[in-house]
């Protein structure tokens, strides 16, 4: 059975996922929007307006799109939570780097030293620092926040004269 929200409000809620994933990618990968539509062979004003959710790209837009930022076309339609973004990048990183099991094993050994708090030599475990923010409790990157909202209050921060 289908929401009851009305197919357009539905459209339009997906084209804006879509706008903001579209955006999140070009930013990660530190294009800007002239270098993006370049790449994507749109003119800079037509990139705004899709990462704006104001326009609705055409298949072959979106496969052009889906080629200047280096991901398959299905990426571009991933729905995530904030929080699993992360994960996804660190996939990311690993195919584009072309990283061996042993390589992913030492990127992984090194995630444990930062993230995890060893046992002292022949004494008890400890437990690792816990975001404060209610109902989260992920690892702390910084001032007692996991990355996600550590990152949020620093975004939710105004600029500094």
């Amino acid at each position: 059975m289908r929401s009851s929200s009305p197919p357009a409000q539905d459209a339009s809620g997906h084209l804006q996922g879509l706008a903001r994933r579209i955006r999140g990618l070009r930013e990660r990968r530190g294009l800007t929007q002239e270098e993006f539509a370049e790449r994507s062979g749109i003119s800079v004003s037509f990139a705004s307006l899709l990462e704006r959710g104001e326009r609705s790209p055409s298949y072959e837009t979106l496969v052009q799109v889906a080629g200047a930022l280096g991901v398959p076309l299905a990426e571009l339609f991933r729905v995530e939570e904030d929080e699993a973004v992360g994960a996804h990048r660190l996939v990311e990183f690993a195919r584009a780097h072309e990283l061996t099991r042993t390589e992913v094993d030492r990127l992984l050994a090194v995630a444990e030293a930062m993230f995890a708090v060893r046992a002292p030599e022949g004494g008890p475990a400890e437990e690792a620092p816990r975001c404060k923010e209610p109902d989260c409790g992920k690892p702390v990157l910084a001032k007692e926040l996991c990355a996600a909202h550590y990152h949020r209050a620093r975004r939710a921060k105004p600029p500094s004269p």
